[in-house]
């Protein structure tokens, strides 16, 4: 969206009813680059004023984002894309460092819990299309209705993509080896460890935590704890 547009949309949602010179005055840096605001506005003679249906979105979105996302928020996921049908596997998104030794047996349990409880996961590492890998991350994330995110070894990449997830309201599976302490920020969060001799221990529990992603459609069941 244009920014002369997101500047009016802000204005006119602050102060209502609005001479359209005024707010040409204030906003715009040139006579020749007026937006159009057709679709958004209503216009009674000179004055403009934001559409009453649009104002109500922009206030329910506005609650939704005065404290962190919820899996409800109202771009967690692509409007553009259509819905899930029933039947399809769900989608996850696997953020972990790369490098490790075990980092393939790791990934490979993740993947084969989540495919054993409907859904298929997207691993961040496995990314191929040409593009920016922060734009893909960002889809695949956005599409994703769970993120797994192993913290081991406090990875910056991996907390990247972590925030990321946070900032689309994404419920969040979190694991880690050994004792791994989260930071503060994520300490309230329940964070799985696992030992990399006993990874079947870890599928099992992988297992419990997919199975009690909060369903997205009605026959998915009734929303569990999560």
């Amino acid at each position: 969206m244009d920014r002369d547009v997101v500047n009016a949309l802000h204005f006119l949602y602050q102060y209502g009813k609005t001479a359209a010179s005024d707010l040409l005055s204030r906003l715009w840096c040139g006579h020749d680059s007026e937006p159009d605001l057709d679709d958004l506005t209503e216009r009674a003679e000179d004055t403009l004023r934001l559409n009453p249906y649009l104002v109500k979105f922009i206030k329910a979105t506005e609650g939704q984002l005065a404290n962190m996302p919820r899996p409800d928020f109202v771009f967690g996921f692509p409007l553009s894309h259509p819905p899930r049908k029933q039947g399809e596997p769900r989608s996850a998104f696997v953020a972990m460092p790369y490098g490790h030794l075990w980092f393939q047996s790791v990934r490979d349990v993740i993947v084969t819990s989540a495919s054993d409880n409907g859904f298929i996961a997207e691993v961040s590492k496995d990314l191929a299309t040409p593009g920016l890998i922060t734009d893909q991350i960002w889809q695949g994330i956005r599409r994703a209705e769970v993120v797994v995110v192993d913290i081991s070894g406090n990875n910056p990449n991996v907390f990247y993509e972590l925030g990321l997830a946070h900032a689309l309201g994404k419920e969040v599976i979190l694991i880690a080896q050994g004792s791994e302490t989260p930071p503060f920020d994520i300490s309230i969060a329940r964070l799985l460890h696992y030992d990399l001799q006993a990874l079947p221990a870890l599928q099992t529990a992988l297992g419990k935590a997919f199975a009690s992603v909060s369903a997205r459609y009605a026959y998915e069941g009734p929303q569990p704890d999560f």
